[in-house]
């Protein structure tokens, strides 16, 4: 009798079913691991996303908490940072602002008070003072700005049209019935009582500047001097700017008086002219003076423009 033939077992579909089972589970695994990846980089981003927003916030609640405290000091004169430190990091900063809308503070009739000047040198962002010749404190306030990295410049008197201030200027003032011999002794003895003077702005002037022949004496000792001009444009009139500009000497002229007038409201509206001034234009020029309710909001209440934006004056000159 035959014995009866009992197929094989094949076994090789089973490892293939096995096989793929695996290869499913692997992908499965694959599947989930990336998904929870992704999952958990969301999550870290949505995190760091919400922490930067609390960061924010917290800052702009610290911020005016922290601009109400008088929280500037300045060092005594002897520990002053060097000035030719505090010239090489101007120097060294000069490209970042490059194509950037600038503003550049002038603060005026500096030599009075070296209180007043303290807290000027003390602010927060970048400045430059200009020091009238015949205040009392004239080099001293020269000399604390020069060694606090802050440029100087000489604020010059000159002949006004106001009948109030005519027989009433300084020592130190230029005016248009001058011989030039004399008009050249003023200004080279009131350029000797404002030591590191690296430019000049008018004081008053408004006569002064709209006569053409004072202008270009004027201009002649600046380029001598190798000193910039700015107009502080006191008259509408004025030719200072025109013949600067016609005599190659590095010039420009002031846009906005911060505190023609020192109420609140009007200093809150002179600022936000500023900051349109400098939204619009490549850089803005604004004269300002130390005045107590000038340096109250200056110290606290000027918001609204990065002080980045602040440069010398210097760093606007055409």
């Amino acid at each position: 009798m035959k014995k009866k033939r009992v197929p094989t077992k094949k076994t090789y579909p089973l490892a293939f079913s096995f096989g793929l089972v695996g290869i499913g589970l692997l992908l499965g695994l694959l599947i989930w691991v990336g998904s929870d990846a992704y999952i958990t980089s969301q999550l870290d981003e949505q995190t760091i996303t919400e922490e930067q927003a609390e960061e924010v916030s917290i800052a702009e609640i610290i911020a005016p908490i922290m601009e109400q405290e008088n929280t500037y000091t300045l060092t005594f004169e002897d520990q002053l940072p060097d000035p030719t430190l505090q010239e090489e990091k101007i120097a060294s900063t000069t490209s970042t602002h490059e194509n950037r809308h600038l503003l550049a503070l002038i603060i005026d009739d500096v030599g009075y008070d070296l209180k007043a000047l303290r807290r000027v040198l003390a602010l927060p962002y970048t400045l430059t003072v200009s020091i009238l010749p015949d205040a009392p404190h004239a080099k001293e306030a020269a000399q604390m700005a020069y060694q606090h990295g802050v440029q100087v410049m000489l604020h010059m008197p000159m002949q006004t049209t106001n009948p109030k201030y005519q027989n009433k200027m300084e020592h130190f003032y230029l005016h248009t019935k001058m011989r030039k011999d004399e008009f050249r002794k003023v200004f080279e003895d009131a350029l000797a009582k404002v030591p590191h003077a690296v430019g000049i702005n008018n004081h008053m002037g408004s006569a002064l500047t709209e006569d053409q022949q004072s202008m270009l004496w004027l201009m002649e000792l600046c380029q001598e001097h190798d000193l910039f001009f700015i107009d502080s444009r006191t008259s509408s009139s004025s030719v200072a700017a025109k013949v600067a500009k016609a005599s190659g000497i590095a010039w420009n002229e002031r846009d906005i008086f911060l505190d023609h007038s020192v109420e609140a409201t009007a200093l809150q509206h002179a600022w936000q002219s500023a900051i349109t001034c400098v939204e619009k234009n490549d850089h803005c020029i604004m004269l300002a003076h130390p005045h107590q309710e000038t340096l109250d909001f200056l110290e606290h209440s000027m918001q609204g423009l990065n002080h980045q934006a602040f440069v010398p004056i210097i760093n606007v000159l055409k």
